[in-house]
């Protein structure tokens, strides 16, 4: 296995026609990982970066959210610090939005069935993607940033980091512990269509752009924040 360039192997997730018993079990074990492995709290560092720059509500879009984990770890984050919060999640997947409409019930949070390019301008304070820039290339993957910086003032991109260590290791963790043959055969294919810091230096050089921030969170974990200029 090399780790030089960015895989191009397509993974099982991307196959819109997963039958919903096997989505609904990797999106259970996502939900796992991202808990116990620094998926949430890449996230909810953004957050916190951003909020003190913020007047009233946050409104927030997680583009991809898949089961919406993230969007409950963000309400549970908010609530503990008293932060009014407005979240919508955005999927391709309708049985994604299924799982996360069962899964957060009892939590104030939108779910759509959309592509986020058709999204209108301006709607949010923060738009926001984990693991989901790593299925993306070219132009598709210029497009999810450009997307958020003109939907939101800021965007968030919460994304793997491309390293030997973190290839292995989710690999016999996954074949080990996991149920999911999804998560069996993505996990570690998704390091390594995943990103070095150099290899996001040079996506996000062209983005005009107020500031830009990259942040190495464990375990190998990329956080990409950007504030959008205001001339734009």
């Amino acid at each position: 296995m090399r780790f030089n360039k960015r895989s191009h192997q397509a993974e099982m997730l991307d196959n819109p026609e997963i039958p919903r018993a096997g989505l609904w079990r990797n999106l259970t074990e996502l939900e796992t990982i991202n808990r116990l492995l620094g998926g949430h709290r890449a996230t909810l560092l953004g957050l916190e970066k951003i909020a003190p720059h913020i007047q009233g509500t946050m409104r927030i879009v997680d583009l991809g959210c898949g089961g919406g984990d993230t969007l409950r770890a963000i309400w549970h984050w908010a609530s503990a610090r008293g932060i009014q919060v407005e979240l919508t999640g955005i999927d391709l997947l309708p049985d994604a939005i299924a799982y996360a409409k069962v899964h957060s019930m009892g939590y104030p949070i939108a779910y759509q069935t959309l592509d986020f390019e058709s999204l209108p301008t301006g709607q949010y304070n923060v738009a926001m993607s984990s693991l989901v820039g790593h299925h993306l290339y070219g132009e598709k993957l210029k497009s999810l940033f450009n997307t958020k910086l003109r939907i939101a003032s800021y965007a968030i991109l919460n994304d793997l980091h491309r390293h030997w260590f973190a290839y292995f290791s989710i690999k016999w963790l996954t074949r080990l512990l996991s149920r999911s043959y999804l998560v069996r055969h993505d996990a570690c294919l998704s390091v390594a269509k995943a990103f070095t810091k150099k290899e996001l230096h040079q996506l996000i050089r062209e983005i005009p752009a107020h500031s830009k921030t990259i942040t190495w969170i464990w375990a190998f974990r990329w956080l990409v924040v950007i504030q959008k200029d205001c001339g734009q």
